[in-house]
């Protein structure tokens, strides 16, 4: 793995998604409001048949088999920061645009370039990275009330949920569940929550069920979204109170400082990072509504005009604290992704299948576009590219294979997870 050190940062104007494919999917969403904010959370079995969809992938790629988990690394510290908005040909195809990114970075990993989203808008993809869950109106529409599924909605056999809502019912189970049960370990880190009490509390910060998401802009001071938390979404994380409050938890800074109101005896990434014993198995990092490239320019904070440059000072801040971390040096990988590529981009790959509510979970087309990933780990060989197809149901799987878990909803039917393209066999 080749030594990370600072670059300049880049101008470059942030695109915005269009108008017209949104107000599609936002029609139909709102229409399903009423309901579901009345509705409660619980499920019973059923069987929900979908059928694939077609995948685009760029050609002269194919899907490798699905990798062994006896064949992996031993890699026991996964870290994944999701970034916002762009796809490949923004980003990585343009490293003058992001050039700690789009080349220091792959320099130092492995260059995923057949990666992709798997809709629009944000939400379903941050859903589907820890659940396997498959889009639906709501959430595509990201979730402007933080709404329950209906009571009628049923969980199937291969674990998808019919019909349509924001916060899952019990009966779905998320990678941090599995995790818990297996006695490992797992933080999602939230830059910005709590900075401003009156719009999420600075642990577990998400809307009252049934009520109106404050948090879909941001503030001065505050730019935490609760569409980018994905934990937040499940009750079976909020309604254990002692859990939430101890695993979704303020980001802080690089120096480790929390926001004013922080629970006592609350930990941020750096402060986490120290140890080995305090590092989670599995680190979800979320940056603010600036730093993941959604907002420029942007009213949380002082930042360049160019969404990718400030893309690239976060990581050139986040990135080295990660790498050189104990736990990191042992057994670590660290993923760096984005959610979906604009909103015009709704390729897919990799067997994805629609779930049963949504036919098109990219609005216009079955996926969310090619986003490209970098993964760095002391068990991946610096400068590895790899044109093999993956998408965000493949990192899941990745994860649960790297410990051992079952997989979860449209994890199972990933044409493959990473494998020997991407790692060497010993750190």
């Amino acid at each position: 793995m080749a030594t990370l050190s600072p670059l300049p940062a880049p101008v470059r104007t942030h695109r915005r998604p269009t108008r017209t494919a949104l107000g599609t999917v936002l029609v139909g969403a709102f229409s399903l409001l009423a309901a579901a904010c009345s509705s409660g959370g619980t499920s019973s079995t059923a069987t929900i048949a979908a059928s694939p969809t077609t995948a685009a992938s760029p050609a002269g790629t194919a899907a490798s088999p699905t990798t062994s988990p006896s064949s992996l690394p031993g890699i026991r510290h996964v870290f994944l920061i999701v970034l916002e908005n762009e796809g490949y040909d923004a980003t990585f195809a343009t490293p003058s645009a992001d050039p700690y990114l789009a080349s220091k970075l792959p320099a130092a990993g492995a260059l995923l370039t057949n990666y992709y989203g798997i809709g629009h808008l944000s939400n379903d993809n941050y859903i589907a990275l820890i659940s396997g869950q498959a889009p639906n109106p709501l959430n595509q529409a990201d979730c402007p009330v933080f709404a329950n599924f209906p009571r009628s909605a049923t969980v199937a056999a291969n674990g998808q949920i019919s019909d349509s809502g924001c916060v899952f019912p019990t009966t779905v189970t998320t990678v941090a569940d599995q995790l818990t049960q297996a006695h490992l370990t797992w933080k999602g880190y939230m830059e910005d929550m709590g900075n401003v009490p009156s719009r999420e509390s600075p642990v577990c910060g998400h809307p009252v069920v049934g009520s109106p998401d404050l948090t879909e802009r941001a503030a001065p001071g505050d730019g935490y979204a609760t569409r980018h938390d994905p934990f937040v979404y499940f009750h079976a994380i909020i309604d254990n109170k002692t859990l939430c409050d101890t695993h979704v938890v303020p980001l802080g800074t690089a120096a480790g400082a929390l926001p004013a109101g922080t629970p006592a005896g609350t930990a941020g990434l750096a402060t986490d990072l120290r140890s080995i014993a305090t590092t989670p198995n599995f680190s979800f990092v979320t940056p603010n509504l600036c730093n993941d490239g959604h907002d420029a320019s942007c009213v949380n904070q002082p930042a360049s005009s160019s969404a990718l440059g400030n893309v690239d000072s976060f990581l050139k801040t986040w990135v080295p604290l990660i790498t050189n971390s104990p736990a990191f040096k042992k057994d670590g990988l660290l993923e760096i992704t984005f959610d979906e590529a604009d909103s015009a981009s709704a390729a897919s790959c990799c067997n994805q299948v629609p779930g049963p509510a949504s036919a098109l979970p990219g609005i216009t087309g079955p996926g969310g576009g090619r986003v490209g990933t970098v993964l760095i780990s002391p068990f991946v060989k610096a400068g590895t590219i790899s044109g093999v197809p993956y998408n965000h149901y493949s990192t899941l799987a990745t994860v649960e294979d790297l410990f051992g878990l079952t997989k979860l909803g449209q994890a199972k039917t990933v044409s493959a997870t990473f494998g020997a393209d991407v790692f060497s066999t010993s750190g």
